[in-house]
C-alpha cells in the first residue's frame, strides 16, 4: 500500500481545550498541567488557565506555591494580561491563576464571568488550556463550552461515569439556552425537559427536536445545527487497567442515544503511585523519562487531541452529525532515533474511508486513506471495517520498519 505524503507544519491558530468532567477528583488539574507541559516540550507557547473560581490548585502541580498575580487582579483592574500570566519552570509555558481564597469569587456576577470569558479568550499562545472546577453551575459549563471540542475526563469511578454523561447533558442543553437565550419557545422547551427529571422514560434530544417541530421546525433545523458542532472528547483518568477503555464506550453509547452527541475517545491513563508522590512535592513526574509508562501515555494522549482538533467534519450544517466512528488503533514505533505515534481511525459511513496518520512531535508527518469496499454497505457490516482498519493500520507500520531512509522533520 502506498502512504499519499501530507506534510502538515504548521498549525493554524490557536486552540482551546477546555477540561471539564462533572466530579471533583479525577485528576482534571493534573491532566491540564500535565498536558501543558507537555505542549510546551513540542515547542508550543502555551498558556494554562486555572478557571476553578472555588478551589483554585493548579498552580501546585506547576511548583508553584502561591500566585502573585491573579484573575480577581485582571477583574479590578489593577494588573495588565502580561502581569497575571505567571512564568513557570517549563520554557514556553505559563499559568493564570484565580483567586480561591477571595469570598464571592466561586460565584461572580454575570457580568465579571462574561468579563473573565473574554479576556480568556484573547490570551495569545498557540495553546490555552482552561482547567474547570466540579460540578454544573452555570459558570462551570459557560467556561467549558468555550471550546466545540471540551474534554472531558472520568475516571474508573461510578459516580465518575454518572457525572461525566451528566455533565455532557448539561453542556449540550446550557449551549442551545445560550444560543437561543431570546426564544420562548426554546425556553418553553428546555422548562419542560426540566421538569420531567426522573420520570419512567429519560428524554432524548429527538424528544426536544420533536417539541420545537410542532411550532416551529426550522428552530428545530437551527438547535440541531448547534448540538451538532458539540465534539467533546473524554479521556479516561486513574484506570486500572486497558480494560477501563470501556468506560469511554459506555458514556459514549449513552451520549449518542439519548443526546444525539458524539464523543471521542481521546486517551487513558492509568492510575500510578508515583504521580501522588510528585504532587506531593509540588511537582509532576518527569516527561522527559521513557520510562514512565503514565507520561507516555499523557503524552500519547496529547497527540490523539492534536490530531482530533484536525480531523475534518464531514457534518454539514443543520444536517445529522456522521455515524459514530468505531474505537481507532494506535502504536508507538521508535524510527531513527525519533519517536512516532501510529493512529487508524474510522471516519464512519458517511466518510467511508479509513485514515491513518504518522504523528511526530504532535505533527501529522505522513498519511494514509483507503475507502470502503463496495462490499461494505451499511452499520451491520461492522467486522469488515476493523478488519480494514487492522489491515491498514499495520501495513502503515510495515511500510516504516521497512524504510532505509529517513522521513522529512516536522517544523
Amino acid at each position: 500500500m502506498a502512504l499519499m505524503r501530507k506534510w502538515d507544519i504548521t498549525l493554524e491558530g490557536q486552540q482551546f481545550w477546555t477540561i471539564g468532567g462533572g466530579k471533583g477528583g479525577v485528576g482534571k488539574s493534573f491532566l491540564t498541567a500535565s498536558m501543558g507541559v507537555v505542549l510546551a516540550q513540542m515547542g508550543n507557547s502555551v498558556i494554562v488557565v486555572d478557571a476553578d473560581l472555588g478551589s483554585a490548585n493548579l498552580h501546585i502541580f506547576l511548583g508553584i506555591k502561591s500566585p502573585s498575580l491573579t484573575l480577581l487582579d485582571i477583574l479590578e483592574d489593577r494588573a495588565t494580561a502580561e502581569d497575571v500570566l505567571i512564568p513557570t519552570s517549563h520554557p514556553g509555558l505559563r499559568l493564570l491563576s484565580c483567586a480561591a481564597d477571595i469570598l464571592g469569587m466561586a460565584n461572580p456576577a454575570s457580568s465579571e464571568k462574561e468579563k473573565i470569558i473574554k479576556f480568556i479568550s484573547n490570551l495569545n499562545a498557540d495553546y490555552i488550556l482552561v482547567d474547570l472546577g466540579a460540578g454544573t453551575s452555570y459558570n462551570v459549563l459557560d467556561f467549558f463550552n468555550m471550546s466545540d471540542e471540551g474534554i472531558i475526563v472520568a475516571s474508573p469511578d461510578p459516580a465518575s461515569i454518572q457525572n461525566a454523561y451528566a455533565f455532557i447533558k448539561s453542556a449540550i442543553y446550557r449551549r442551545v439556552q445560550r444560543k437561543f437565550s431570546t426564544n420562548e419557545v426554546v425556553a418553553s422547551a428546555l422548562r419542560q425537559f426540566r421538569e420531567s427529571v426522573g420520570s419512567a422514560k429519560p428524554r432524548t434530544m429527538m424528544d426536544f427536536y420533536d417539541m420545537l417541530c410542532t411550532t416551529d421546525p426550522g428552530l428545530a433545523e437551527n438547535v440541531a445545527a448547534v448540538v451538532d458542532r458539540f465534539r467533546p472528547l473524554i479521556i479516561v483518568n486513574m484506570a486500572s487497567s486497558e480494560e477501563d477503555q470501556r468506560i469511554a464506550e459506555i458514556i459514549h453509547t449513552a451520549a449518542k442515544r439519548f443526546l444525539n452527541v458524539d464523543i471521542r475517545f481521546c486517551g487513558l491513563v492509568l492510575a500510578d503511585p508515583a504521580v501522588r508522590k510528585a504532587t506531593q512535592r509540588l511537582a509532576l513526574p518527569d516527561f522527559r523519562d521513557r520510562n514512565c509508562v503514565v507520561t507516555q501515555q499523557i503524552r500519547q494522549t496529547v497527540e490523539r487531541l492534536l490530531n482530533c482538533s484536525s480531523t475534518p467534519d464531514f457534518a454539514k450544517p443543520g444536517q445529522p452529525a456522521p455515524a459514530t466512528p468505531m474505537m481507532g488503533l494506535n502504536d508507538n514505533l521508535e524510527f531513527m532515533g525519533r519517536s512516532l505515534h501510529i493512529q487508524t481511525e474510522n471516519l464512519g459511513f458517511t466518510g467511508r474511508c479509513i485514515t491513518t496518520q504518522v504523528f511526530c512531535n504532535g505533527r501529522v508527518i505522513l498519511s494514509a486513506k483507503s475507502e470502503y469496499p463496495s462490499t461494505i454497505r451499511d452499520q451491520k457490516d461492522q467486522s469488515q471495517v476493523r478488519e480494514l482498519m487492522r489491515k491498514q493500520h499495520f501495513n502503515v507500520i510495515r511500510e516504516l520498519e521497512g524504510r532505509k531512509a529517513p522521513m522529512p522533520r516536522p517544523a
